[in-house]
């Protein structure tokens, strides 16, 4: 997390110094379009693509710390509850199947946020390594 912080900073201090140049530049050539200023314009622009490149990743980084916190989470609540149904209320809870659920509903908020709208996604596998039990199949 903290190299992608310093990839980040970075790009962000060479998209402010290109900025800076594009205003230095304007105001050497009085205003006018120049070979510079196309120059200076063009090197903003890769900055600013590297920048929100580098604001991308870290939102990634983010967003996988985030899912990833959620499922220990649910699972460690899950499975604490499991252990003392009676005093919570509650049926038990199969941890493996809570966790497909989770993953499942993980990947449509990712697919909505990329703006698949869930069409693309195939439903998980019966078993978090994907092979189906005989207790399983019997259900």
């Amino acid at each position: 997390m903290e190299s992608t912080i310093k990839a980040m900073s970075s790009a962000y201090e060479d998209f402010a110094a290109a900025a800076a140049s594009v205003v230095r530049e304007r105001e050497a050539s009085g205003g006018r379009r120049t070979a510079a200023t196309d120059v200076a314009l063009e090197n903003f622009r890769q900055r600013w693509e590297l920048f929100r490149a580098s604001c991308d990743r870290a939102e990634e980084v983010m967003d996988m710390a985030r899912r990833r916190i959620t499922t220990e989470s649910v699972v460690d609540a899950a499975a604490s509850a499991a252990e003392r149904p009676a005093e919570a209320g509650l049926t038990p809870v199969s941890v493996p199947r809570l966790e497909q659920a989770l993953h499942a509903v993980n990947s449509l908020a990712a697919d909505l946020r990329r703006g698949l709208g869930g069409a693309a996604v195939s439903p998980p596998p019966s078993s978090p390594s994907g092979v189906t039990s005989q207790a399983e199949k019997a259900d």
